[in-house]
Order: C-alpha cells, then structure tokens, then sequence
C-alpha cells in the first residue's frame, strides 16, 4: 500500500488516547490516508478487561477520538460527541496491531455524521461505531488548538479558521 498521501495530525502531551506523555494511556498518533482518519493501535495488558482482550471502554474510546478527528477536519472546528454508539463484533486483542479507519458520511456546520471501524490486517472487523458531533466555537476551537503538539510535518487543521478569526482583528 502507498504510504505517500499519509498526513498526521496534532497531538497533546496528556490526552489518554492521544497523550505523547501520558504513561496510562495509548499514545496513539492520528494520521489522514485515502480521504479517512486511521491510527494503528496496539493494547497493552492494562488496557484489558481480562487477559487477551482489550477493555471495551478502550475500544469505544479509540474510534471515538479517531471520529472526532474525521468531524473536526470536516467542519473545520474541535467538536464535542453528542453520541456515539458502539457494535461489538468480536474481542478485540491485544496480541496484534489493530487499525481503526474512520470518515465522515455528512456533515454541516452544526453537526458531523461519523463511522469507523476497528480491524486487523487481514481484514477482521471486531467493532464499528457511528456518532454525531457538534463542533465548538471558534475561539474553544483556536485556544484547543494552541494547546496541541505540531511537531513538525502535521496537517495544521485549524489555519484556515485561524486566519478567517484573527483577519478580523
């Protein structure tokens, strides 16, 4: 597979899904691929409900950040979930990369319509998910924004917003 249109997003230091600095957490980095939002996780043992099985809180917690980053590209703006629900299909492990794939079905500028899904690199699908999200206001949007981490090379989602509130200055 091309690797060449892989573009990834900002990160935070404390965020339990994102979070570069957060030992607890996963640590995982967002990128942009073929028009969707992806990341490759791989669980850790103290990510699992019982041994071997990642903890579905986890699993929803994945898509649902990695959703949020479809919305927010989408609409230009950080958003809120207003709801999200979550289909178990099979345990999902901890003995391999899982990759959680996401886009946006609809969007306009008061809401978002997401679905992803959680799978291996053969293809098994062990949960999907659909959600709705609502975006911030401009300033929450910018001041979230000048929290991330750019570390060089990300794609810099809020510019546009940025230059549209800060040219009114």
């Amino acid at each position: 597979m091309c690797q060449e249109n892989k573009v990834y997003l900002p990160n935070s230091t404390g965020c339990f899904i994102c979070g570069d600095e957060n030992k607890a957490g996963l640590q995982l980095r967002f990128y942009t691929e073929d028009g969707k939002v992806k990341t490759k996780v791989r669980a850790r043992a103290d990510h699992c409900g019982f041994e071997g099985v990642v903890h579905g809180g986890i699993v929803a917690a994945i898509l649902d950040e990695c959703m949020s980053w479809a919305a927010m590209r989408a609409i230009n703006r950080m958003c809120q979930t207003g709801e999200l629900t979550v289909r178990y299909l099979l345990n999902a492990p901890d003995d391999r990369e899982l990759t959680c794939i996401t886009a946006v079905e609809k969007a306009n500028k008061r809401l978002a319509y997401t679905v992803g899904e959680l799978v291996d690199d053969e293809g098994t699908v062990y949960a999907t998910a659909t959600a709705k999200f609502t975006p911030l206001t401009a300033e929450a949007t910018l001041e979230i924004d000048d929290m991330l981490k750019y570390q060089g090379g990300e794609e810099r989602v809020f510019d546009a917003l940025r230059d549209e509130v800060l040219g009114d200055q």
